[in-house]
């Protein structure tokens, strides 16, 4: 630390902060008469006044500063400056999320200042004008244009913090493991909102998104399967030591594997669709330091088709994994479950076409389907991907009339956890199928900006 950060600093060894510089003055007043008089005491205040300023520099910098501090990435819980999401074109979804997209910025506008990245001006103008049908607060919202589409704002962007500083967490990017990034440009955002803004950044040396890490005050929870497929050069001990270190945190608690539905392109058989390849975001989330939300599949709707069968067992083995976690301290977290909604509902048959299958497969997963195959297309449903942020939690629902009873109480029994365990938040639910479709979900389109002294 540069002693000239502390000299007047108050601390908890300084309370009063007060100056160096005025008890050198007053020593060097001291001195100047003793020189008058005699040389040898001279000699011996300068003796003196040398390992007085020792002394007093060891009090005003014994205790760090504010900004010297370590880093971390506060859980979502706490408060919040403003949260970013996007509004871009999306060819590649299998329907049109626009509505449900601007219906997730309306309602973030009204709990918090919301900042819309976009590329593309006749897109935002019409977004524009949607979010004032919509009653959005337009007073909240700030739009930033950006040289290139972002989208899954929580994927690309994550900001750190020591209280009174901010920066962007800078991390390699990789397209999820899977896609094409020749295009994809999202992995030089970090660089984008340094020179926009004047964000500092800090670089993770690891490929890893948002969406793959949970949060609470101490501990991470990530899926080993996605640390080690993202970084196949580094031993997990190593992505620890560097997810521990750059996130300010005191453990990790790894799941073994990831379902199925989080999967991309070929997940099971003739299912298709498209997923985060291995996102934490989607199946399990903290409500609290002590209690994590886990993701389950009903005895019921184990067996109606071979995905949720498989992710039934994946599933299982998480809770497991989870039950067996221990705190910091020794102690077990409570679990609270949540089914998962029954996937056979969405499920849209298709037949495999050239744009299906130049346009979302790539060459491995071509291999193992041809042209003319009967596909099913499932969305990445879970309900696990809610946003918490200022005042609010906004949270999918899935039940639409005609659907069993099963789904509508899925439907209200994440309601009421939510309800449980954020009394001082309004709980909002809405129907945002048509972003899961695009392999994601709410949590998926925003990324938090903590709040700094």
């Amino acid at each position: 630390m540069a002693i000239s950060n502390c000299w007047f600093s108050p601390t908890s060894e300084n309370p009063h902060g007060f100056s160096i510089r005025s008890v050198f003055a007053n020593l060097v007043a001291e001195t100047r008469n003793e020189i008058i008089h005699k040389t040898v005491v001279f000699n011996l205040k300068k003796m003196k006044i040398r390992t007085l300023l020792i002394l007093l520099i060891t009090l005003s910098c014994g205790q760090p500063n504010e900004s010297n501090k370590e880093f971390n990435y506060p859980p979502e819980w706490e408060p919040h400056k403003a949260i970013w999401t996007d509004f871009n074109f999306e060819p590649y979804n299998a329907i049109s999320n626009e509505q449900a997209r601007l219906k997730l910025i309306t309602i973030l506008s009204k709990h918090i200042k919301t900042k819309v990245v976009y590329d593309n001006d006749s897109l935002m103008n019409f977004g524009k004008e949607k979010l004032r049908e919509l009653s959005a607060n337009l007073d909240s919202l700030e739009f930033i244009k950006l040289p290139y589409p972002s989208s899954w704002m929580r994927d690309p962007l994550m900001f750190i913090t020591n209280g009174e500083l901010l920066k962007v967490l800078d991390f390699e990017w990789s397209c999820y493991g899977v896609y094409d990034c020749d295009t994809d440009q999202r992995g030089l955002l970090s660089n984008t909102l340094k020179d926009l803004k004047g964000y500092e950044k800090d670089s993770l040396g690891l490929y890893i998104e948002g969406g793959a890490i949970e949060v609470n005050s101490n501990t991470v929870i990530a899926y080993k399967a996605l640390a080690t497929q993202r970084n196949p050069d580094k031993k997990i001990v190593e992505v620890e030591k560097i997810l521990l270190n750059k996130l300010g945190k005191e453990q990790i608690i790894w799941l073994d594997e990831f379902p199925l539905i989080d999967k991309p392109m070929i997940k099971i058989g003739e299912f298709i669709g498209q997923g985060a390849n291995g996102h934490i975001d989607v199946t399990t989330r903290f409500l609290n330091d002590t209690t994590i939300l886990a993701t389950v599949i009903s005895d019921n709707d184990r067996y109606k088709n071979t995905l949720l069968s498989h992710d039934y067992e994946v599933f299982q083995q998480n809770l497991a994994q989870l039950k067996a976690a221990r705190q910091p301290n020794g102690e077990p977290y409570n679990i609270v479950t949540v089914e998962a909604p029954d996937y056979s509902l969405y499920v849209y048959p298709a037949i495999m076409t050239e744009p299906i299958y130049y346009g979302l497969l790539n060459e491995e997963s071509r291999k193992n389907i041809s042209l003319g195959d009967s596909i099913k297309f499932v969305p990445a449903l879970e309900y696990a991907n809610f946003t918490i942020t200022n005042g609010v939690v906004i949270a999918s629902e899935y039940w639409k009339e005609g659907m069993p009873q099963s789904e509508k109480d899925k439907d209200e029994k994440l309601r009421t956890i939510l309800k449980r365990y954020f009394p001082n938040r309004d709980i909002v639910t809405y129907d945002a199928l048509p972003i899961n479709w695009g392999g994601g979900g709410i949590h998926c389109r925003t990324q938090q900006e903590p709040k700094i002294n």
